[in-house]
């Protein structure tokens, strides 16, 4: 092994050179004879039998914005706040026996509603595995509406030539309840790449709002008990040298080749919220021959979702929002690697009839499943899937703008807004929101106080389960100010105290002004105060009474 050479150490002796080092490394499991659970072509059956309590408290787990932006932010490893409960699983008829359950998902992905599921097969009994494998993962497609875009865009960065899960799609149901259609995705881990490779990473990290630099490398996660970092640390440090000789340096540490691969198969899929896209949703291994650093596409419900997937003007063939394809990019040489791998991928890899036809096979799968914002949904994928390669050729190799790279992300305090209201349950949607009740604000904001010329506030239901509570604000001609809040309907009652912390609301600063185009938009959001509510209920009409009192917590983003 190339890492053992670099550290002095003799390489292990080969399989049956006098010692029983191989029989001591566990076997690989969960390769062909798992294959029949991710056939493309049949839409599969996950049924899950759970504790109803149980599944209260799992459905409603989840990471708010508070838990990653405001204490303890880039102090490390963003953590799970999911527990895993015991459950009854069959899948296609066949049954698992008693398993564990948690939901998953970092942030975009997360639903109360339909969350997407994790199942270990060995929670219960220890070694047990379904056709070889320890996980079963069922991805809900938060960000697709025709829930077939995870399973393409993993499919197309296999045929890419990366590594990338199995997947299909699967029919979920809970307890009796429906929850539609999931795509059963294979899990990431050291596992998957021994069965492609034949060998484990000695290093594997999942990265999350993750990059290479000293404000982001502390929150990618170890994936095996040999992650340690090195492999991290060492790209950090090809990074941070001179442009010249930064291809070479990180040739040292990194399959560049395997890399730009990556890179452009994230490009060409439109994988905004990825590595390169955005420092988010990928992993990133060691070759268990050559020990450099490779990656691995994940969570991809985002993909394929739009003809301008990196921002209306940009182009749709790079994208380099991360600190090794901003740096690549930067090089001549390394422009010309990532054009020609572009090229190379276009014209032997991407073959859009057949992408056409596995969505047309898996929109027949789902007919009896479907939506009309699923049929919309699909429509929409095929159309960028139809029109991509036409797209990425007609200005490939054109002149854009890097854009900067993420940094400052965590919250600061930057002021504060107090509301006094008065109003009527089921003012919103319904009201004009000036003559629907009364409000006296007060903004303070980065030292700046921001009188107002008329204020209203209203509230009514959000949904089915959460109400909707909002003020507007004129604060010049044309110029708005909005907070908004957020809450679980049965937190109302008279005399009760709301937490803006996540646990209670959730709520953000809006404003709309000439520079905007007359659309809102996300200012800073609100946390560290509460809404208390003096007289409230959910009954139409009925008189709502009270006082927000909060932070306005602001970022470099």
């Amino acid at each position: 092994m190339l890492l053992s050479l670099l550290l002095g150490c003799p390489s292990p002796p080969a399989p049956g050179a006098g010692n029983d080092t191989a029989s001591t490394e566990p076997a690989i499991t969960g390769g062909a004879e798992a294959d029949v659970l991710f056939d493309p072509a049949v839409l599969h059956e996950l049924v899950v039998e759970i504790a109803p309590e149980d599944w209260e408290v799992l459905r409603h787990q989840e990471r708010t914005i508070y838990d990653l932006l405001g204490e303890d932010c880039l102090t490390g490893p963003w953590g799970s706040p999911y527990d895993w409960f015991a459950a009854e699983v069959t899948f296609d008829g066949e049954a698992l026996g008693a398993v564990n359950l948690r939901k998953k998902g970092f942030f975009g992905s997360l639903s109360d509603t339909r969350p997407s599921l994790k199942v270990d097969v060995d929670g219960q009994v220890e070694g047990a595995r379904f056709h070889g494998l320890e996980k079963l993962v069922f991805n809900n497609g938060n960000q697709d509406p025709g829930r077939l875009r995870t399973c393409l865009a993993h499919q197309w960065f296999a045929d890419a030539g990366l590594i990338a899960p199995r997947c299909a799609l699967a029919h979920v149901v809970v307890n009796g309840e429906d929850l539609g259609v999931y795509a059963h995705t294979e899990n990431i881990d050291e596992e998957l790449v021994a069965r492609r490779l034949g060998g484990r990473p000695a290093e594997m990290y999942e990265g999350a709002l993750s990059d290479f630099n000293d404000e982001f490398i502390v929150t990618f996660e170890s994936e095996t008990d040999a992650s340690d970092g090195a492999a991290l640390r060492a790209i950090q440090e090809a990074l941070e040298g001179e442009e010249s000789g930064l291809l070479s340096r990180l040739r040292a540490v990194l399959d560049l080749e395997a890399f730009l691969t990556f890179w452009a198969a994230e490009s060409i899929a439109g994988h905004w919220d990825g590595y390169n896209g955005n420092t988010n949703n990928f992993y990133v291994y060691t070759d268990p021959e050559s020990g450099l650093a490779r990656f691995i596409a994940s969570g991809p419900d985002a993909a394929f979702d739009s003809r301008t997937p990196f921002g209306y003007g940009r182009p749709p063939w790079v994208v380099t929002s991360s600190e090794l394809s901003s740096r690549i990019w930067a090089t001549e040489e390394g422009q010309a690697l990532y054009l020609a791998e572009v090229e190379r991928q276009l014209d032997e890899a991407w073959q859009a009839e057949e992408r056409l036809a596995q969505l047309d096979v898996w929109k027949d799968l789902v007919r009896e499943l479907d939506t009309a914002e699923m049929r919309e949904g699909m429509k929409a994928t095929r159309e960028v899937v139809a029109t991509k390669e036409s797209d990425l050729r007609a200005n490939l190799g054109g002149r854009f703008e890097v854009l900067p790279l993420l940094h400052d992300v965590c919250w600061r305090s930057a002021g504060t807004v107090n509301v006094d209201f008065s109003t009527t349950w089921g003012s919103y949607p319904n009201g004009d929101v000036f003559g629907g009740g009364e409000a006296v604000v007060a903004y303070e904001i980065d030292g700046v106080s921001y009188p107002s010329t008329q204020d209203g506030v209203t509230v009514g239901y959000n949904d089915d389960e959460t109400a909707l509570w909002v003020t507007i604000s004129e604060i010049a001609p044309d110029t708005w100010l909005a907070p908004y809040l957020t809450f679980d309907v049965s937190l109302i009652a008279d005399g009760a105290v709301i937490p803006l912390d996540g646990s209670g609301a959730t709520g953000a600063l809006l404003y709309m002004g000439p520079d905007t185009g007359g659309q809102w938009q996300t200012a800073a959001y609100l946390a560290n105060g509460a809404l208390a509510l003096e007289k409230a209920s959910t009954v139409e009409g009925a008189v709502w009474r009270g006082a927000l009192s909060t932070e306005v917590m602001a970022s470099g983003l």
